[in-house]
């Protein structure tokens, strides 16, 4: 099943006019060794294939975003890396040192290092850690263990074996020593997957992400949770699941260093203290925007505090980007929405494979990057969710007061509810802002414009309610509230959206399509990533604000820290950009 269905390209923006620079490029390189960039199909295939494997795992608790972002970074590594050494290209490796291998069948390299690299992934113990005693709604399967081994694996090999097939190797087994193309394409691909996973950023152990994966199992709470105002409190605080991975901040990074990375972090101030003007101004907005019944259903004194500060009932589009964007569990996943984004950009520009892996791979380490900073700063600030500050009332608030955590919040309610269910993490920074600003700095690095239109849909969700999937695929099939079934399989249960609100009481969210003009406006758009999470009522702007300028700032460093090629290729690429065919200084054509 591949998910590349699931985006429509824009026609691209106008080619830049240079003639003259191009004529002086063109006698300072001569043309030698130039030739059209050209579609191969193997890597955004396999990117396909572990987005459907991330939807079918990402209900669990081990595979979070920040999981999810390290995953696109291992795989689209060991990619790169086996189509680099297969191809010729002077483009240094990520984790690969064996060098090129001449006549080697890059497809097959590609297929094969993908394969490899999930299935590292998913046999790892800390991935298969079993959840059966760890509490949680939204975990769709007993245990990791049989869903890694009886439908992610076996998944995973007969997509292998059918394209090993149509690339003409039917009996990989057989190859041993065999020096044919397709052999030392096979061969090649297992060795750069190996190598990848055992580099000190991308292994499992020596980069952090078992002990914060598994830390993530248990019950954990920041101190004052619960009795200190302004401190997170996590579901587990009323019987639900843990906090997600509060140690994942302290994982290696794949594409910065950790001075790169401690400087990001140092671009944000830090939220306003919780009794400050500044705190309530944001935390009414949420209250106003992104409320679960719509403004108009909200209490009357929060009605006329969100008129006098200007706050107005979201449009339905803002309400459809938050349905779009929430991306929770169960679905592709933030960082995944940004592949699936790569995979269609990537298509309609006629990314050569090489190029189409070494984009993977540098979107997979920002977005990595990313996560890891946001996750760093959320369990250093610890701030509360929206709800939680919301409904505090405290002892002597109420719905028309004071209460006793602020002098300046007046609107407490006991019963608010965000549009969007909340994400079992902190409040500051925001991820979804982090990733997305990360991916979308990337992808205008890589393609040498931001101006490239394209269409996304999302994935089927439930926002609410209990999920059921189907044991054969563990993908959902539908989800129920009030004892009343919404299946996927019957467009008129899907939830609707009228005047800011769901106006049928589903908690099923169907596919919703958003078109953008380019990748800042997916990013940080009327209709982007960023403030999707304020009128989806789960962030405060400053939260999505700051971690949207973090994602900025590392997805730049990702791509200046970016593989070099020779001097041939960066001439290559100069001409590729000022021909329009491709505008980026450090990516070798295929």
């Amino acid at each position: 099943m591949l998910r590349s269905d699931h985006i429509k390209v824009m026609p691209r923006a106008g080619h830049l006019r240079i003639p003259r620079l191009l004529i002086v490029v063109t006698m300072l390189c001569g043309m030698a060794g130039l030739r059209p960039a050209h579609a191969d199909n193997t890597v955004t295939d396999w990117n396909n294939e572990f987005l459907l494997i991330t939807q079918q795992t990402s209900g669990n608790l081990v595979a979070g975003p920040p999981d999810v972002a390290r995953e696109i970074a291992q795989v689209g590594q060991a990619m790169s890396d086996a189509v680099n050494a297969a191809s010729g290209s002077t483009l240094s490796s990520f984790a690969y040192t064996g060098g090129s291998v001449a006549n080697a069948n890059a497809n097959v390299a590609a297929a094969t290092a993908a394969y490899t690299a999930l299935t590292s992934i998913f046999t790892d113990p800390a991935w298969q850690t079993p959840i059966s005693t760890v509490t949680g709604s939204a975990t769709p399967n007993n245990s990791n263990v049989n869903l890694a081994n009886n439908i992610i694996i076996p998944e995973l090999r007969s997509f292998l074996s059918t394209q090993l097939t149509s690339l003409g190797l039917a009996s990989p087994g057989s190859c041993g020593s065999s020096t044919s193309s397709a052999c030392l394409g096979y061969n090649l691909g297992i060795a750069a997957a190996k190598a990848v996973d055992n580099a000190p950023s991308t292994n499992p152990v020596t980069s952090g992400a078992v002990a914060a994966i598994q830390h993530g199992l248990l019950p954990n709470a920041p101190t004052g949770s619960g009795t200190t105002p302004g401190v997170y409190v996590p579901p587990s605080a009323t019987g639900g699941r843990p906090e997600m991975m509060p140690t994942w901040g302290g994982t290696t990074p794949t594409g910065i260093t950790t001075t790169q990375l401690a400087a990001a972090r140092a671009t944000v101030s830090g939220p306003p203290a919780i009794n400050s003007q500044a705190y309530q101004q944001a935390l009414l907005q949420t209250e106003c925007q992104g409320s679960s019944v719509g403004l108009s259903n909200l209490p009357a004194n929060i009605q006329t505090a969100c008129a006098a500060a200007g706050y107005q009932q979201e449009t339905n589009a803002q309400a459809n980007a938050a349905l779009f964007w929430n991306d929770p569990g169960t679905t592709i996943q933030p960082p995944g929405h940004w592949l699936q984004i790569a995979d269609t950009v990537m298509t309609s520009q006629n990314s050569s494979l090489l190029q189409s892996a070494q984009l993977t791979a540098l979107l997979g380490e920002a977005e990595n990057d990313a996560g890891i900073a946001a996750w760093g700063i959320k369990y250093t600030q610890n701030l509360w969710r929206p709800v939680t500050a919301i409904q505090n009332c405290g002892a002597g608030g109420t719905a028309a007061g004071l209460v006793t955590w602020s002098t300046f919040f007046t609107t407490c309610d006991t019963s608010w509810a965000s549009l969007i269910a909340t994400p079992p993490h902190p409040d500051y920074v925001a991820g979804h802002p982090a990733f997305s600003g990360a991916a979308a700095t990337v992808l205008t690095d890589f393609f040498g414009t931001d101006n490239i239109a394209f269409s996304s849909t999302s994935d089927y969700y439930c926002n609410g309610g209990t999920a059921q999937f189907d044991p054969a695929t563990n993908l959902l099939v539908s989800c129920t509230l009030n004892n009343v079934v919404y299946s996927v399989s019957n467009p008129a249960d899907c939830a609707v959206i009228s005047n800011g609100i769901d106006s049928n009481g589903s908690p099923l969210i169907c596919p919703i399509t958003e078109t953008f003009g380019s990748f800042s406006d997916a990013s940080s758009g009327v209709n982007g990533a960023e403030f999707s999470r304020v009128v989806g009522g789960i962030h405060t702007p400053f939260s999505v604000e700051d971690a949207l300028t973090i994602g900025n700032a590392i997805g730049a460093d990702v791509m200046l820290d970016a593989p070099e090629p020779s001097s041939l290729a960066v001439c290559i690429v100069a001409l590729l950009a000022l021909t329009g065919l491709r505008q980026r200084r450090r990516v070798l054509p295929g």
